[in-house]
Formats: C-alpha cells, sequence, structure tokens
C-alpha cells in the first residue's frame, strides 16, 4: 500500500477520520459530491481499502506508527511545560496551544462567528448551501491558525484550493491562507498568494489597506525584520472595531511571533487580549438579545454535549493584562 499521499487524499483521510460524511468533505473543500465521491473512491484505491471504514483504521493506525515513530526518536527543544491547575488563558495558550486555551470561546472570534451569524439572522438572511461551505472552509482555516497547523495553508496551496479562495467574494479565507503560510515559515507559497491579494485586478478577493498591513506585518514578522514585524502586529491589534478581522488575526500572529521568540509573557498578553475581544463579542450578543451559550441554549442543542457557560470558562481563567 501507498503511504505517500497528496495533500488532497491526506486532508480527506482527516476529515474521514473526525466522522464527516462524502457531503461534509465536498463542503470543505470546496467540490461538487459528484467529484468528491470519485476523489474518495481514488483514495480508496491508493491505499488499498474498499471503503470509508477501513480507510480510517488505515489512517488511523499509520498516525499512530508515526506517533510511535516520533516517540523513540530524540527529543529536539524542550516543550512547554504543562498548564496548572487554575491556570490563565495566556499560560495555557502557551502551554497547549491557543485552540484549546479559548475553548467554545474561539467561536466567537475569526470570520463567521457566531457574531456574523447572529447580525446575518437578524436582518431575515438566511445561509444557503454555498454559504453554509464558504463558512465551514473559513472556520476550517480560523481552527488551524489557533491550533498552530500552519502545514493546513500548505496543503491547500499545494493542492490548489488556494487560487479558488482567492476568487471568493471578500478576501477573508485567502488571507487566512497568508497568515498561515507566513507563519508556517513557507515563505514562497506565502509571497505568491499575498501577491495575488494585492493584484486589484484580481476582483473581490483584493485587500484593503488594513488587510494589506497585515499582511506586511506578517512577511515582516516571519520572514524580513521580526522586531519591527512583531510592532507593526502589536500596532494592529489595536485596529479600529471596524477591522475586527485584521485586528484578531493579528493578535493570533502576535502569539505565534512571540512564543516562537520565546517571549512568554507577550505571548500571555496576545492570548489574553483574545480572550477579553472574545468576551466583548459574547456581550454584544447578549446585548442583541441572543445567548448561546447559557444553560437553556445548551440544553436546547442536545447534539453538542461539550457546550459550557461563558461565565464558567471566565471563573476558571483570569485575564492577566
Amino acid at each position: 500500500m501507498k503511504s505517500n499521499l497528496d495533500a488532497r487524499h491526506q486532508l480527506m483521510l482527516e476529515l474521514l477520520a473526525e466522522g464527516a460524511s462524502a457531503r461534509i468533505v465536498a463542503r470543505k473543500l470546496g467540490y461538487s459530491e459528484g467529484t468528491t465521491r470519485v476523489y474518495l473512491h481514488n483514495l480508496y484505491r491508493a491505499i488499498g481499502v474498499r471503503n470509508k471504514t477501513e480507510a480510517v483504521i488505515w489512517h488511523l493506525a499509520r498516525v499512530r506508527r508515526e506517533e510511535m515513530r516520533q516517540d523513540a526518536a530524540p527529543a529536539a527543544a524542550p516543550a512547554a511545560p504543562p498548564a496548572a491547575a487554575g491556570a490563565t488563558v495566556g499560560e495555557m495558550a502557551v502551554a497547549e496551544d491557543l485552540y484549546t486555551a479559548l475553548g467554545v470561546m474561539s467561536s466567537f472570534l475569526g470570520p463567521f462567528g457566531h457574531l456574523w451569524e447572529a447580525g446575518h439572522r437578524l436582518k431575515g438572511g438566511e445561509l444557503d448551501e454555498k454559504a453554509l461551505a464558504r463558512r465551514a472552509q473559513a472556520r476550517l482555516l480560523w481552527r488551524a491558525l489557533l491550533r498552530g497547523d500552519f502545514a493546513y495553508g500548505k496543503a491547500l496551496y499545494d493542492d490548489g484550493l488556494a487560487d479558488r479562495l482567492l476568487q471568493q467574494e471578500g478576501p477573508s479565507e485567502a488571507l487566512l491562507v497568508a497568515c498561515l503560510l507566513w507563519i508556517g515559515g513557507y515563505s514562497g507559497a506565502a509571497a505568491k498568494v499575498s501577491s495575488a491579494l494585492g493584484d486589484k485586478r484580481r476582483g473581490a478577493a483584493a485587500l484593503g489597506a488594513r488587510e494589506a498591513a497585515l499582511v506586511r506585518a506578517l512577511h515582516e514578522a516571519f520572514e524580513r525584520h521580526p522586531d519591527a514585524g512583531i510592532k507593526a502586529l502589536a500596532d494592529l491589534t489595536h485596529e479600529s472595531a471596524r477591522a475586527p478581522l485584521v485586528r484578531q488575526v493579528a493578535m493570533v500572529a502576535l502569539f505565534h511571533a512571540s512564543r516562537a521568540a520565546r517571549d512568554a509573557e507577550r505571548a500571555q498578553r496576545a492570548a489574553d487580549a483574545l480572550w477579553n475581544e472574545a468576551e466583548s463579542a459574547r456581550q454584544q450578543l447578549e446585548a442583541m438579545g441572543v445567548r448561546p451559550l447559557t444553560r437553556e441554549a445548551a440544553a436546547g442543542r442536545a447534539s453538542k454535549p461539550g457546550a459550557v457557560t461563558a461565565t464558567g470558562a471566565r471563573a476558571k481563567a483570569t485575564v492577566a493584562r
């Protein structure tokens, strides 16, 4: 059986292992269901299995072998110590990752979050299949950025999906791909995506002034002049309310840049600022009459047993400024 898979096959295996159906895989990768079934069939044939179940078993076994191989290899750099009980959000983020530290509060941040959804519905808008697919892809990119899964952006680029994202109305998804590539050190790919975003002739996905400033700051921070780039990112974390995505992505990038520079204190402050940003969005929702994280809302969504109240999360993680 072949073990060297292309980026598309690898992404499909990961989605299948998470329990995604062929329809969900199609949505998240931006393909039609018919095309996705063809790709899945090719994947099964490539790894020598007959169906989804066998593919997931094959994938998990391969992941386990890789984990065992890494465990047996000599340690590289010392890992951050595990977060202690009662750790702040910032401390947990440095010890684990931003996605783990923010937990359910991350759903208030990034593109197409709870605040966007509430505003869309209050205006009487409905989400069609195309909008749902776009939202799912954007949220995948946002979670990858919080987790530090920069290889996800490179996989999208290698598979040609970044070009498709460049054609979206608005630059948010392609901007997130560029961020993943810059932070992950894929400078050649990052430069090409950033250049395409900056090309007004490409149409809807062209960057505005704030997004362009963010891309320049990323380039500086992770490729050319780290100190100057970090300062530029820090400045962007104070961006106006009209550019929430730029501000939030700058906070995430500042966290990763500070962590890479072994500046734990500044990384913690960036993570705490993200928590404050999420809490602010939650309060805006409550002012709009929407309370997505109350016990009542959680009880009404039995399919999401992991929901927690924001109050309990805040009590557990005190923001240190």
